[in-house]
């Protein structure tokens, strides 16, 4: 087969709907097996002795857990909207994809290192909290890059898709990102403040859709 004759092989019409189904699987079921790892995370207490004071000592990665949960069902309710725009899929869409989803993937490790050493008397919280803050900064870029492939210029959606949903779209994972390295000046006052801070993402994310769209948005 010659050249020519892979290339209009690949070309010709495909059910595009059914492509972009299958990238969407793909990434529900990432998004549930991370969310899933999250859990195994937690360890039960041994020391029987005072079940009060080993939940208490648990305290750090209960928190994280509640947070990366939080955080990584934001990021698959942002990916679901974004692929409810999206027609057609193309091998940068599935590669970008696989990037916004490496960060998802990582953050049962992250949440893990906080678990782990995210306690205020510890050697290395700093470092914990700081490693787990840019990798879901760089989760929201990644997934703002996706979203300007696939929406910019209407590359991989329908034409008629608003320019504002577009933008709102593309700056959430941009805004998502500034939350969590903006929170990394809160590293003096001590890690439990530094991870509360992180739920302003919720806050942020209701006034950006304010700002961007107009009002609450359902996309």
């Amino acid at each position: 087969m010659s050249h020519e004759d892979v290339q209009t092989y690949l070309a010709r019409p495909r059910d595009r709907r059914r492509e972009v189904a299958r990238v969407e699987a793909f990434s529900d079921a990432v998004y549930a097996i991370a969310i899933t790892l999250l859990a195994l995370q937690l360890d039960v207490p041994h020391d029987t002795s005072d079940l009060w004071a080993s939940l208490h000592d648990l305290w750090p990665s209960l928190l994280s857990f509640v947070i990366s949960f939080a955080v990584i069902g934001a990021y698959w309710i942002a990916h679901h909207r974004l692929f409810a725009l999206v027609e057609r899929s193309s091998p940068r869409l599935l590669q970008l994809n696989l990037l916004a989803l490496f960060f998802i993937v990582l953050q049962p490790f992250t949440t893990s290192l906080i678990g782990e050493f995210g306690r205020p008397d510890g050697a290395h919280y700093e470092v914990a909290l700081t490693v787990y803050a840019l990798s879901l900064a760089a989760a929201g870029l990644a997934n703002s890059l996706l979203a300007a492939y696939a929406l910019v210029g209407h590359r991989c959606c329908a034409p008629d898709v608003p320019d504002e949903l577009i933008r709102y779209n593309v700056w959430r994972g941009v805004i998502v990102a500034l939350t969590f390295c903006g929170s990394l000046v809160l590293l003096p006052l001590g890690p439990t403040v530094v991870e509360l801070s992180w739920l302003s993402m919720l806050v942020t994310q209701r006034i950006a859709r304010r700002l961007l769209l107009g009002g609450p948005a359902r996309g």
